[in-house]
């Protein structure tokens, strides 16, 4: 039985956080993956979220343990045979094997290190991961959203209604400043005091008239998730609530949301349309800042282009403050817009090849030039011929070629013309042709001793603008086509980027950023006809760690679809299909969770309790917690998720199987290493040994749990081996271990037994000076 709803408001992977993001690291490392898992629990019928007592027969890509043998549970023997296995057995054998693909394909681009192939981050497009999007925000951060502030037509009515109800809900489109525009409302209605926190997306009605709101604190929700589970009348009592608590605490709460369906908007708190500032509002605005005398300002003010948006019109500002003259900026603006790619597409004589030319390089930008042809080919096959046959054929002809047909007449009428089977697209001649299109680029890219030449194209706005080009011109025949290309390039054996070459995992990664461009503008496209039958298995485990990659992109891209991520993720991880709930698992455990780290931990506990069999959820919460520590994340929401599940078991001690699962989650996530070896646990706390107390807590509570203390000692004894690959202060890390861990095991039978496990397994390790500093700290001589 699935929950519906996790555990999630409860335990202190929600609370408040009052401090500043910590800064992230700077340095990649090399490898990712988790070496660490947990075994395999099932829920029991009528106690949700409750493992069963047994375990089943471990199977291939079974996680393993510290000590290089499969985690077994503690609570039973192994059932016999096979007999009355679950009807969803296969799924879960094909998740099982999933969680191999994730360990050796999806975690080569988590940590923004180098993949096979040399793949960087997410197809090098993002190389710097975006920080977490809740929590409190940096002072400096919210100076720079505040500093180019123009405030829209709406904010005047947005601000009163604000400070006289303490809670306002700001309805807008995606692009129109809702972010910057709540900030700023919040700190003009506290008097510019107060600090500023984001709470999660996620987070329901219920929630927020119960959370703790504090007095001169303001609170903003982006994006809000609507849930859909109140009607009309709920929702108008939910929002009174709300407003009651927010008001009551003497605080300010801002929400932003899409426009809704509903026709009938909540009447207990206000709701206001929000639109963007216009775009000569923003010039003047951002160029009187950065000092630009007024007759330039003026001058660049005549230049504006019509439908200029917001951020186009920012960035003219930018690059006028940088000492360029207003009409070469605006010139330079003008390559990269969407009126550049249409005159492309409807210039007279443009050939259908050309089309899919451009279409491959739109989902395999940065992608070698052979494989580029190759795409090319296959895609050709898919939909040039047969564009060209039902064109010929008097069949339907696209939409595109009637609108080219007067200008395409005076070079052949190419794409309504009769193909000789497809030759006009024929391999000879493709590279050149490919080449001599203005709106793509050969760039060549050092590889050690050689260079290697990827097509991109010439300004990297047209990407984007292609996409939504295409979507104008074609209808649902070319994107058919284009589906069924995608789908034969993820699953034929023989077609090119074949997975584990360097061409796979350029394609892979590329794709993904493809498909949340499109998103921007066809998302019902890319979630019914990719995400969907992706997540769900349909094209196997290149196909589910695709959809990963693309929620990855959301999250990690400027388009303005983290929040979007979030409710696709959040929606397979409520599911009944072990396909998608482990499709979640997977995506929660890299840059969505990053994004949105409470979220991701309130989800990965919700599917490592309602897991049938699979043990993957805990390997994901696992991997999230190495990726939070390699980038020097805040991870006070994952030990804070564990202490809490530890301190809601029963005092009476016993083999339970909560508690079995609970304290496999935490041995796990104490063990793990990443793929150079490194000990991730040990790793944060030389990072930050002043707030290594929560892992020293979790490190003494494994020690007393007896049916998994032979593991956790082992797996503690092979970090303080790993001491000098982390900090040349090993004696000093070692004291601080040593003193953390006499503080916690007060028992003296219990501590002298710790030190005898310790000397034992530590006998030949080094550096035997930092060993023998934490023994001497735990006193091992006293009694012992």
């Amino acid at each position: 039985m699935t929950e519906n709803v996790p555990d999630a408001d409860k335990g202190p992977e929600l609370a408040e956080k009052e401090s500043a993001s910590p800064v992230r690291g700077q340095g990649p490392d090399a490898g990712n993956s988790v070496t660490t898992g947990t075994r395999e629990t099932g829920g029991t019928p009528g106690e949700p979220g409750t493992p069963e007592s047994g375990e089943r027969p471990a199977r291939s890509g079974t996680p393993e343990a510290p000590g290089g043998e499969p985690i077994r549970s503690p609570e039973g023997p192994p059932p016999a045979g096979q007999e009355g296995r679950p009807a969803s057995a296969k799924a879960d054998e094909q998740v099982s094997a999933l969680h191999n693909t994730y360990n050796t394909t999806v975690n080569q681009n988590m940590y923004g290190g180098t993949g096979p192939g040399g793949v960087t981050g997410i197809a090098g497009f993002a190389p710097a991961p975006r920080g977490r999007a809740t929590g409190p925000m940096r002072q400096e951060e919210v100076a720079l959203l505040l500093e180019r502030f123009a405030e829209p037509d709406a904010f005047a009515e947005a601000l009163a209604a604000l400070r006289a109800d303490h809670v306002v809900t700001l309805i807008g489109e995606s692009g129109t400043g809702r972010r910057s525009g709540a900030v700023a409302l919040l700190k003009k209605a506290m008097d510019g005091g107060g600090r500023v926190i984001v709470l999660s997306p996620d987070i329901t009605l219920d929630q927020l008239a119960e959370r703790e709101f504090h007095a001169g604190k303001g609170y903003v929700v982006l994006d809000r998730v609507q849930d859909g589970s109140l009607n009309e009348t709920q929702a108008d009592f939910a929002w009174r609530r709300v407003q009651e608590r927010v008001h009551a605490s003497r605080a300010h709460l801002v929400v932003t949301t899409r426009p809704r369906r509903e026709r009938v908007l909540p009447t207990s708190v206000s709701h206001v349309a929000w639109s963007a500032p216009s775009a000569e509002q923003v010039l003047r605005l951002r160029l009187r800042l950065g000092g630009v005398p007024e007759e330039t300002i003026a001058e660049a003010v005549k230049l504006i282009r019509p439908n200029c948006p917001v951020a186009k019109a920012a960035e003219v500002a930018d690059g006028i403050c940088e000492g360029g003259a207003p009409e070469e900026v605006w010139n330079d603006y003008d390559t990269g817009t969407y009126d550049t790619v249409q005159r492309w597409f409807l210039a007279p004589g443009r050939t259908m090849r050309e089309v899919l030319q451009v279409t491959t390089v739109a989902f395999a930008a940065g992608n070698g030039i052979r494989s580029c042809e190759e795409l090319f080919a296959l895609l050709d096959s898919h939909v040039g011929r047969q564009f060209a046959q039902g064109t010929a054929g008097g069949g339907k002809a696209n939409a595109f070629s009637h609108s080219l047909a007067s200008g395409a007449a005076q070079k052949g009428n190419d794409l309504a013309a009769k193909r000789d089977g497809g030759a006009e697209s024929a391999l000879f001649g493709r590279r050149r042709a490919m080449l001599d299109i203005e709106l793509l680029a050969l760039r060549q890219v050092p590889m050690g001793a050689v260079v290697r030449e990827v097509v991109e194209f010439a300004t990297p706005s047209h990407r984007r603008w292609v996409f939504i080009v295409l979507c104008g011109l074609f209808d649902r025949d070319f994107w058919e086509g284009v589906r069924k290309w995608l789908g034969a390039v993820l699953n034929e054996p023989d077609a090119p980027c074949r997975p584990g070459t360097l061409a796979g995992d350029e394609f892979e990664v590329s794709l993904a950023a493809g498909l949340a461009m499109l998103a921007t503008k066809d998302f019902e496209e890319v979630v019914g006809k990719y995400l969907m039958p992706w997540a769900q298995g349909h094209a196997g485990q290149r196909g589910q760690s695709m959809a990963v990659y693309v929620l990855w992109y959301m999250c990690q891209s400027d388009l303005g679809l983290d929040t979007v991520a979030l409710d696709i993720a959040r929606d397979w991880a409520r599911s009944a299909s072990p396909e998608l709930r482990g499709t979640a698992a997977l995506a929660f455990s890299g840059w969505l969770g990053v994004r949105f780290p409470s979220d991701a931990v309130k989800w990965l506990w919700h599917l490592i309790a309602n897991e049938k069999g699979q043990g993957l959820a805990a390997a994901a919460l696992a991997n999230h917690f190495a990726l939070l520590v390699h980038h020097d994340e805040d991870t006070s929401r994952v030990l804070g998720l564990l202490t809490y599940r530890l301190d809601r078991l029963p005092a009476r001690a016993g083999r339970s199987p909560m508690r079995s699962l609970t304290y496999q989650v935490v041995v796990t996530i104490l063990a793990i290493r990443d793929a150079s070896g490194r000990p991730v646990a040990l790793r944060r706390f030389v990072r930050h040994p002043e707030g290594g107390g929560a892992l020293l807590d979790l490190w003494a509570r494994a020690f007393r749990y007896w049916p998994l203390r032979a593991m956790a000692l082992k797996a503690f004894a092979d970090h303080l081996g790993a001491l000098p690959s982390l900090t040349e202060e090993t004696v000093d890390m070692g004291r601080a271990l040593g003193r953390g861990l006499y503080e916690r095991v007060t028992d003296p039978k219990e501590r002298c037994a710790l030190c005898a496990d310790l000397r034992r397994l530590t006998r030949n390790k080094k550096p035997q000076d930092a060993i023998g500093a934490l023994l001497d700290e735990l006193r091992c001589d006293e009694g012992c």
